[in-house]
This record gives structure tokens, C-alpha cells and sequence, in this order.
């Protein structure tokens, strides 16, 4: 894991503080740009929840609409990226 310090102007801190509804302002930051990556197509949904810890894709959707991003369309290589993952976990 790498970790990244930002310097935010306070309005942008502000904006994403009351996106984030009390909840801490360095993990609404990583969803942001998690979500970002993953909407412009540098992230499939797999790489994306996996970034986030999120075990699910209903629970990343879900993430998705609250950020205001609409999931895309469950690709072949997401159910393939799915399905290895179910398998590790089975071992």
C-alpha cells in the first residue's frame, strides 16, 4: 500500500467534507478518485472495489450512485475478475 499526503485548498476540503456526511475525510477522498479513475475507464469495477476494500459489486454500486456516478456495464472480464476472486476466497 502507498500512501499519499494531499494539500487541499480549504473550500475543496470543505466540498468534500460535507460530501462525505461526518464520515472521514481521507477515505471520501480516496472513493473520489477511486470512483474517477474507475468512471473514465482506468479502473475496472474489479481493480476499483478492491482499491476501496469493498467485497461486493452491489455494495460498490451502491457507492457509485451515492457519488453520483452510475456503474457501467458488467463486463466479461468483471464476471472473470468476479468469479477468481470467489475462487481464492473458496480455498
Amino acid at each position: 500500500m502507498v500512501e499519499v499526503f494531499l494539500r487541499l485548498p480549504e473550500n475543496v476540503a470543505r466540498k468534500i467534507a460535507e460530501l462525505s456526511g461526518g464520515r472521514d475525510l481521507a477515505k471520501q477522498s480516496l472513493e473520489l478518485l477511486v470512483g474517477s479513475l474507475y468512471r473514465r475507464g482506468e479502473l475496472t469495477h474489479y481493480e476499483a472495489r478492491t482499491a476501496l476494500g469493498i467485497d461486493s459489486r452491489l455494495a460498490m454500486d451502491e457507492l457509485l450512485a451515492r457519488l453520483g456516478m452510475q456503474p457501467d456495464e458488467y463486463t466479461w472480464d468483471d464476471f472473470l475478475a468476479d468469479r477468481a476472486a470467489l475462487d481464492s476466497k473458496a480455498d
